[in-house]
């Protein structure tokens, strides 16, 4: 239908599946688009009902709204019917109500909020079987009393449905934003003549649109200016159309959301200011003019009255209630809850009475002692989350020995009824201080990365030495010298893994090649030290450092060594010689390497990129018996014309190894599986893994600490010890999160830093 129209199609005809709307702005226009549409029927060969179709009508219902030259309004005789519906007495009657709401959202104002509850209900009965009408029509239900007062609340909102205005240019559109801790809601409007000496709410406003939405999954565990800032961005990226307009529109907020969103502060963690950098960029591609508004000025509750055209504002009366200052319990151990002597241990006189305090759900029976069963387990109710929080201990802690997710849902399982219990399991194991010692491997899988990314043949150098073994002479060791963009590498045999060695091949690597200006190597003794610093000073480098046990950060030279290695093993069979004769090797496994060519490198060899000379090739001669002898192929010059271009071109081939190294990061990316993103930052607790003890006993637990990350280098964290104060550098995949900086150090952590970190006998 779309195809066949579109030529007038949102210009002045809207369609939706087989009904047709066509408009125009004046009669002349009107008739003209119509002889259109009647020429375009006919050359598809499509027909019209007669008695479907009206012409000329300045007022027509499409799909349950009313639509005329003053905007678009919801029908009344559909809004009665809603109004008169009762309360539902089962899932599939709540599901009806609820789709039928939701049509109309857009005219109700913080719809998501108000409706919320009932929401959450129909996932609740629903949450075990099908979200089909059929299957929802057998689940019987009884709303609880907040919820009865959302399917009022819902349904008187439905008489005070704004009518949306048509878009206008001339007009002045304003943007309203709102958010709490449970949901948000944008509404955008339009002033006729707007008068900037007038406050907000005395400007003669026309709806235009209206959402909203309720933070769910991991936006309930949004900081508070993520959740302030997020409605502005929403408005942004659904509500473009709106706000693209000749006019700048006013955006009517607190002053502090912009400054959170566009200048976050230090405080903020890290990944929470990249987020809230992104967001500022959305906000790039508008032109607006931010009104300030202080935070006690009630904007919203007085502009739903001041809808133009809306009917007489309704009052409710609200009753206040002064409500007791909670006590708050003394606080329980984190650590070791069980052996807290201010630990409440569950008891049936209190599930009774906390039982009493909430509607039973339906199949519930009550035994002789007055407890509540489902399904012939005790029924704890959702809500009661003081007394879930006590199970879990008891079925999680002390003797139960943190045995992990599904022993715990087992136990509790077995005796209770819990909604949603394994989501509640799950969420208790997570944050278990203990089980983060002993849980999990040594390595937590971080985001593929490039962590060097350099395209300019002699701009970034690796070097590190290789253990050999043993050989008819002194020499036990190589050091490997890597180019990081060609792949070029020179191989010196040492005997001794010491600095000399390291400068006399960086001073002869820049005899040939030049220096180049970044190094990379890893923390060892005979790199990090003063003559070797004193050398790159000299030479104006910058020497960078690979965190302890982590190779892949250095992974080029990593590479290298590996391959190395198994040329030498395969030589050493082919040749039959003596594993100590490695030493002779040398020079032809620096060949084979630099002379190889790899698909990384776009099927190029290290030494045409590197040095822009010809690779010699094994397959260039062949032996033939009638000819006694080694013969060559014969030269071609087509063949020596293009390879002349291709070295003539390095700069080319750069840019495909270049675009091959793209697609491969691109290919690491899509198949990531299991990553966890870095969520510390400065000033956050963290665990460190134990990959450093080669020999450990089994006894002890994988993770130690917490420290104290104190500073975020490019690759790696610097961690602080809490008793003794030690510092060092550590790759984050080696790091997992404790807790964020406001936690409390108290001596029973302090005291299990040390049993942890230091061992005790």
């Amino acid at each position: 239908m779309e195809k066949c129209f579109a030529t007038l199609l949102y210009e002045h005809l809207l369609i939706w599946i087989d009904d047709l709307l066509l408009y125009a702005s004046d009669i002349d226009v009107y008739l003209d688009k119509l002889a259109e549409l009647f020429s375009l029927l006919n050359q598809f060969g499509l027909n019209l009902s007669a008695k479907k179709s009206s012409l000329y009508q300045t007022q027509v219902k499409l799909c349950g709204k009313v639509i005329d030259g003053q905007g678009i309004r919801h029908d009344a005789e559909r809004i009665d019917s809603l109004r008169s519906l009762p309360y539902p007495r089962t899932a599939g009657e709540l599901q009806l109500f609820v789709c039928a709401i939701n049509w109309m959202r857009e005219s109700i104002i913080d719809f998501a909020r108000q409706e919320e509850p009932l929401q959450r209900r129909l996932d609740a009965a629903l949450a075990s079987t099908k979200r089909t009408r059929r299957a929802a029509a057998s689940i019987e239900i009884e709303l609880t009393d907040d919820e009865r007062r959302a399917f009022d609340d819902v349904k008187e909102d439905l008489v005070t449905a704004a009518t949306l205005d048509f878009p206008d240019d001339s007009a002045t559109t304003c943007l309203f934003t709102d958010a709490s801790d449970v949901g948000y809601a944008v509404i955008v409007t339009q002033v006729a003549g707007f008068d900037p000496k007038k406050p907000a709410t005395e400007q003669e406003h026309r709806l235009i649109h209206c959402t909203s939405g309720t933070f769910t999954g991991s936006q309930c565990n949004w900081t508070v200016i993520e959740k302030e800032a997020y409605p502005i961005v929403v408005a942004c990226d659904k509500l473009g159309y709106l706000l693209l307009r000749p006019k700048p529109y006013r955006m009517y907020c607190d002053h502090r959301n912009l400054i959170h969103v566009f200048a976050p502060h230090e405080s903020v963690k890290k990944h929470i200011r990249r987020k809230l950098l992104r967001w500022a960029m959305k906000l790039m591609n508008y032109r607006y003019v931010v009104e300030h508004v202080p935070g006690p000025d009630n904007v919203w509750a007085d502009m739903i009255s001041r809808w133009a055209g809306n009917h007489s504002p309704t009052v409710k009366r609200l009753k206040t209630v002064r409500a007791s200052p909670p006590t708050t319990a003394e606080s329980v151990s984190p650590l070791r809850p069980l052996d807290d002597e201010h630990f409440v241990w569950p008891t049936l006189q209190e599930l009774r009475e906390i039982q009493a305090e909430y509607l039973p759900p339906a199949g519930a029976v009550r035994t002789e002692d007055g407890l509540l069963t489902l399904h012939d387990r005790l029924w704890i109710p959702p809500d009661a989350t003081e007394l879930l929080q006590r199970l879990c201990i008891v079925a999680q802690c002390g003797a139960q020995g943190h045995r992990g997710q599904h022993a715990m849902l087992a136990h509790l399982q077995r005796l209770f009824a819990i909604d949603h219990v394994a989501a509640v399991v799950a969420k208790f194991v997570k944050d278990c201080l203990l089980c983060l010692y002993s849980k999990g491997g040594k390595i937590i899988p971080r985001p593929w990365s490039e962590t060097i990314n350099c395209s300019t043949r002699n701009g970034v150098l690796h070097f590190d030495y290789l253990y050999m073994g043993e050989s008819y002479g002194n020499s036990k060791y190589l050091l490997v010298l890597k180019d990081h963009a060609t792949h070029y590498c020179e191989l010196v045999v040492a005997d001794t893994p010491d600095s000399t060695v390291v400068v006399e091949a960086l001073l002869a690597w820049h005899s040939r090649f030049g220096i180049p200006p970044n190094w990379i190597s890893d923390n060892g003794t005979h790199f990090k030290n003063e003559v070797v610093a004193k050398r790159s000073r000299r030479l104006r480098t910058q020497q960078t450092f690979t965190p302890a046990y982590s190779p892949w950060i250095n992974g080029s030279i990593e590479r290298v060594n590996r391959d190395m290695l198994q040329v030498v093993r395969t030589m050493i069979l082919t040749y039959k010689i003596s594993h100590k004769d490695w030493v002779y090797l040398v020079p032809m496994i620096q060949a084979n390497l630099n002379h190889t060519p790899v698909p990384s490198l776009g099927n190029k060899a290290p030494v045409e990129l590197f040095t822009g000379l010809r690779c010699p090739t094994p397959l260039r001669g062949f032996y033939r018996p009638d000819k006694g002898g080694l013969q060559e192929v014969p030269a071609s010059e087509r063949i020596d014309e293009y390879r002349d271009e291709l070295r003539n071109s390095l700069h080319a081939m750069h840019c495909k190894v270049e675009d091959r190294r793209l697609q491969q990061r691109l290919l690491n990316k899509k198949h990531e599986r299991g990553e966890n993103l870095v969520t510390f930052a400065v000033g956050d607790y963290v665990l460190r893994s134990r990959v450093d003890e080669k020999h450990g006993n089994k006894l002890q637990v994988t993770w130690v600490g917490p420290y104290r990350v104190v500073r975020a280098d490019a690759h790696s964290f610097r961690v602080q010890h809490l008793v003794t104060g030690d510092e060092l550098d550590v790759h984050a995949s080696r790091l997992k999160m404790y807790a964020d900086s406001s936690l409390d150090v108290t001596d029973e952590r302090l005291e299990m830093c040390l049993r942890k970190g230091l061992y005790w006998q």
